[in-house]
């Protein structure tokens, strides 16, 4: 597909970014165009080689401008984050959900072939045992409710309109951002990272025996790119869960950065726990499964070693 079109919503962002240069990466002859709400006044260093579609999901006209005719796929990421979801409950349906809903719309209108679009494990609320496309959805958050509303939205163009569409669960991404000014630095992995290289300990304020399943941003689009160009007629239902196969404590993962950072600085650091045991949800280990997503041949390769080094590495210029 040596003329395939890409549009990125969210593309300068956390998982955007990485999907985008993995995609270029592996595909030079694609045209990948990254969608941002924001004025761009100077492109990030590893984002010059590509377009810049500025457009806001509200905005019908703006969007509208954005899709040209020619775009193959959309891969839709941008979304209020789970901290203003919750302090903004309008803005979360409006972004998250009716954001998404007119994305759809003028895809569907410009003949838009596929439509890959990221909600999140967090659909589940607190299933218990092993998680499925099947396992019931209970989301309790504004973010997870509203991503559970615009996967309605995706099944429903999917059905009525016959696009051809995807939906990834994704559980908890991890790994280097692309840039320092991307603001996702309060994510768990990359706060741990940022408090070794600034403050030389990790301090975790709570048990740190809440489990999670933690996927790398390799993972991650090295999925988007199974689906675009290894099985791009195999979408089945177009549901799957996208995880890393395996659980961590919050405590776990700073041990492993721990590890990392002591092969790579040469002194350990302090991992300091200070939240007691007060967290009452995902203490024991998290059953996040992926055998759909195996069974279309995908298998994980990220690497958590790499992308702990990677991200110290990028961490270093906070302290520098």
């Amino acid at each position: 597909m040596p003329d395939f079109k890409i549009l990125i919503t969210g593309g300068l962002g956390y998982l955007g970014g990485r999907i985008a240069d993995f995609l270029k990466r592996n595909h030079p002859q694609a045209i990948i165009i990254l969608g941002t709400s924001r004025k761009i006044f100077k492109k990030p260093d590893w984002a010059k080689s590509f377009q810049i579609a500025q457009f806001n999901l509200l905005d019908a006209a703006s969007i509208d401008k954005a899709i040209t005719n020619d775009i193959n796929a959309i891969i839709h990421l941008a979304a209020l984050n789970e901290h203003d979801s919750y302090k903004d409950i309008k803005k979360a349906w409006e972004t998250n959900t009716l954001g998404t809903q007119n994305l759809l719309s003028i895809a569907n209108k410009k003949q838009v072939e596929n439509f890959i679009y990221f909600s999140t494990v967090h659909v589940y609320g607190n299933c218990k045992g092993k998680i499925t496309e099947n396992s019931p959805t209970k989301p309790h958050h504004p973010y997870a409710a509203t991503h559970r509303a615009a996967e309605d939205m995706v099944r429903f163009f999917q059905y009525y309109k016959s696009m051809n569409t995807l939906t990834f669960r994704l559980s908890n991404g991890y790994g280097y951002p692309m840039d320092l000014k991307v603001n996702r630095w309060t994510l768990v992995f990359n706060d741990l990272c940022q408090q070794a290289m600034t403050q030389g300990k990790m301090v975790i304020h709570s048990s740190g025996q809440q489990h999670r399943d933690f996927i790398s941003l390799y993972d991650v689009a090295a999925a988007v790119d199974h689906f675009l160009y290894v099985i791009p007629d195999k979408w089945e239902d177009g549901l799957f869960n996208l995880g890393g196969e395996g659980s961590l404590s919050i405590e776990g993962l700073a041990k492993q950065i721990s590890k990392v950072y002591k092969k790579k600085y040469g002194n350990a650091i302090a991992i300091e726990v200070l939240g007691g045991n007060n967290t009452k949800v995902y203490n024991s280990p998290v059953d996040f499964n992926i055998d759909k997503l195996k069974k279309t041949g995908f298998r994980l390769t990220g690497n958590m070693v790499k992308e702990i080094d990677k991200t110290l590495s990028l961490c270093e210029k906070f302290s520098a």
